[in-house]
């Protein structure tokens, strides 16, 4: 796998996940609630290892500034949504500084690919096999078909839009932030360091997997504003400082009622059970999936998520597409736990 570590903190990312958090009221409460649905003592979770992050939080919110739009872009916007935003500013991060750089046209290709994408390329398209966007009409007959929910549907044509004049808002916003983020890390300086140095060659190798067969030739970094986040865009990556910490919480318990619990909640879907049982006799891509199962791209790719997450598939690269596979080992180890414990 071509895959390289660097040993510090994108100020991009940074600063727009903690933009993020500042927007999303009664942040903590809903981070420790997560963790409580992932299998863990959230509260105590929270309080033994997170101190630090939320000083980071709070030392950032205390001198951010508002910038243009920032309402617009970080309030009543789904995770999704953000992670379009993300992906396009990381993207185009070369005009951070010079955001009168930025080209509509080039902008709209990428947002309406990253719309589109069904995640089995790991590459981005060369400029001329993107979408092309040129008019309303053309806006407007992508949005028709575009697997964007309801209720963000205005939100993303506005973005479509004036996709240049948006990210230009954003890089303004972080730039003018920068300050605030610089006194963030420097209340967090010593633990910081420390994080990093035991994160330094992050050790997951599942998530060096899916980094590997996801991206081409990821660069992947530490980051502390989404500190237990695991996420793979098309040439960077992030893992989150307390990444670590959970999955040892998560190993100690590993056979505890909690641990099989949140697996069982993994599978209280039946397009979740639908999924691994399609996958038991093929490897499948995204779209694959999808029109075998008659779901959205987008529904199998959330499904996905929690399947990774609970450790029930895993990634390979086959001729240049990312296939879903069982991963029969955890599947096993699931069925022991639950038999140990109802049968045993």
């Amino acid at each position: 796998m071509n895959i390289t570590i660097k040993n510090e903190l994108d100020p991009l990312f940074e600063i727009f996940s903690l933009l993020l958090l500042c927007h999303t009221q009664n942040w903590k409460e809903e981070l420790v609630s997560q963790l409580d649905d992932y299998g863990v003592n959230g509260r105590a979770f929270f309080e033994e290892e997170l101190n630090v992050f939320e000083k980071y939080v709070d030392t950032f919110q205390k001198y951010r500034i508002t910038g243009r739009e920032e309402t617009a872009l970080f309030e009543h916007v789904s995770y999704d949504t953000s992670l379009l935003i993300l992906a396009l500013a990381v993207e185009k991060r070369s005009c951070l500084e010079h955001p009168e750089n930025l080209e509509l046209q080039e902008l709209r290709s990428l947002l309406a690919y990253f719309i589109t994408d069904t995640g089995e390329h790991t590459r981005l398209p060369e400029t001329a096999e993107l979408p092309n966007l040129p008019d309303e009409n053309a806006l407007l007959d992508f949005m028709d078909t575009a697997d964007v929910k309801d209720e963000e549907k205005w939100f993303v044509l506005n973005l479509l839009r004036k996709a240049d004049y948006w990210l230009s808002c954003l890089f303004e916003t972080v730039n003018a932030n920068k300050k605030a983020y610089d006194k963030a890390l420097e209340a967090v300086e010593k633990p910081l360091l420390r994080l990093i140095e035991q994160s330094s060659s992050c050790s997951d190798p599942e998530f060096l997997k899916i980094a590997g067969t996801c991206a081409d030739a990821p660069l992947l970094r530490p980051t502390l504003a989404m500190p237990l986040i695991q996420i793979v865009l098309y040439k960077s990556g992030y893992f989150g400082l307390f990444t670590e910490a959970l999955a040892a919480n998560e190993a100690s318990c590993r056979q505890s009622k909690d641990a099989v619990l949140r697996q069982l909640k993994a599978l209280g879907d039946k397009s979740k059970l639908d999924i691994l049982c399609a996958l038991k006799d093929d490897h499948m891509y995204n779209l694959k999936l999808s029109e075998h199962l008659g779901l959205s791209p987008s529904t199998v790719s959330h499904h996905m998520n929690v399947l990774l997450g609970s450790g029930f598939i895993t990634v390979e690269k086959k001729e240049g597409k990312v296939y879903y596979c069982l991963h029969r080992e955890h599947i096993s180890q699931f069925i022991s736990a639950l038999e140990h414990m109802l049968i045993s």
